[in-house]
């Protein structure tokens, strides 16, 4: 449904935050707001990229299969971050699917308005540039971290990285506010999901992380950073 988005609000999102007022006001009738229920798809690879997206609430996973229909590449996305950057200026077609992990909340525009609206301003342009080459940085290190042989070490190199993507720092922990299983974090680490289950047992036991079906929690995030190569 449409908003009632105002300029100020917009504002509030990192892009637009230097935005001249009245690029704002020609771009706020064509802002949409839309909630999304745990499950839900928001498109699918290969849909028309005819869409940008907004996060506000909520999570949101990103994955692509391969030909067996298997994950080959899989991302998660927190409040407040634009969504897909891939394609952006060169595609017609979204590259993966984006799946809602919990209830959420986006605003959305046509592709095409946003670009063209990116391309008159260097500003947010090189807002944009800075936030891929701050995704790439990450999975390239992510790719790094997991590439070892022990399953135990791509286990706790998982969770490095979703500290790294996704964690909130609150006072000495930090949270990951977002639901992950054993089968989730098995996929992401290469490993069984028995494994995965020995590690958590494990962790818990020696009370460096709180797992449950909503979040992890580890006041000893240092752990995982000696994890790291």
């Amino acid at each position: 449904m449409r908003s009632r988005w105002t300029v100020e609000d917009l504002r509030q999102i990192d892009v637009f935050e230097k935005c001249a007022s009245r690029e704002l006001d020609a771009l706020l009738p064509h802002v949409y707001h839309r909630a999304y229920r745990k499950g839900q798809v928001l498109f699918m690879e290969g849909d028309p990229r005819e869409r940008v997206y907004f996060l506000m609430d909520g999570y949101v996973k990103l994955e692509r299969l391969n030909e067996a229909a298997t994950s080959q590449y899989t991302d998660y996305l927190k409040p407040k971050q634009l969504f897909p950057y891939s394609g952006m200026f060169s595609t017609t077609s979204y590259r993966h699917s984006a799946e809602a992990l919990t209830d959420i909340t986006v605003i959305y525009m046509p592709a095409d308005r946003f670009e063209q609206l990116v391309s008159r301003n260097a500003t947010m342009l090189l807002h944009i540039i800075g936030q891929m080459n701050r995704i790439l940085d990450l999975h390239e290190r992510r790719l790094q971290e997991i590439t070892t042989s022990s399953a135990t070490d791509r286990v706790l190199h998982t969770i490095h990285y979703l500290m790294e993507d996704l964690g909130e720092r609150e006072a000495d922990s930090i949270r990951i506010r977002c639901p992950f299983t054993t089968i989730e974090l098995s996929r992401l680490s290469g490993t069984s999901r028995e494994t995965v289950s020995s590690i958590l047992s494990r962790l818990r036991k020696e009370d460096i992380l709180q797992v449950d079906a909503r979040q992890l929690v580890t006041e000893h995030p240092e752990y995982f950073e000696q994890a790291t190569p």
